[in-house]
């Protein structure tokens, strides 16, 4: 299927990939997916590996802003309703700085990830960029991290 841009065709290749890898593991594990740009939206909510990438072949590019906050909270939403006593992973798949909303997208997003560890949540970043590791996109993403860790690639290599 001929998507709009190889940028966001990378992305969804490794995200399936992904899925497939973890859905492999000896398990229990459910997938939501959430799509953030200008606006953020559940694509599903908590789902087998199989469905997941389903899904994932049905999302279509939608623009170029960056409304990681939105997306942080939405996929919480969705990991609120998992399996009690079950750990939650957050991986969050994002090419740049936060741009939605317009007033204070970096504290917004800051904001939902402290929310989401504050509930057990373990948020791991992949942040796909060009600049470097003294980016302060990439600062952010540390202060995102559960663990101050983030995974660096760039669009040819994701």
């Amino acid at each position: 299927q001929e998507r709009c841009c190889n940028n966001f065709d990378n992305v969804l290749e490794f995200s399936k990939a992904l899925v497939r890898q973890l859905g492999d593991l000896k398990t229990m594990q459910d997938f939501s997916l959430v799509h953030f740009a200008s606006d953020a939206e559940i694509a599903s909510t908590l789902q087998n590996a199989n469905q997941a990438i389903k899904t994932l072949q049905r999302l279509d590019y939608t623009g170029g802003a960056t409304n990681l906050g939105g997306g942080i909270t939405l996929c919480q939403k969705t990991l609120d309703a998992s399996t009690a006593g079950r750990k939650n992973f957050m991986i969050i798949v994002t090419d740049g700085d936060p741009t939605v909303p317009s007033v204070r997208p970096r504290e917004v997003s800051l904001r939902a990830a402290s929310e989401a560890k504050k509930k057990g949540t373990f948020v791991i970043p992949i942040f796909v960029e060009q600049i470097g590791s003294n980016d302060p996109a990439v600062a952010l993403m540390k202060e995102i991290s559960s663990d101050a860790q983030v995974f660096l690639t760039d669009f040819d290599s994701i």
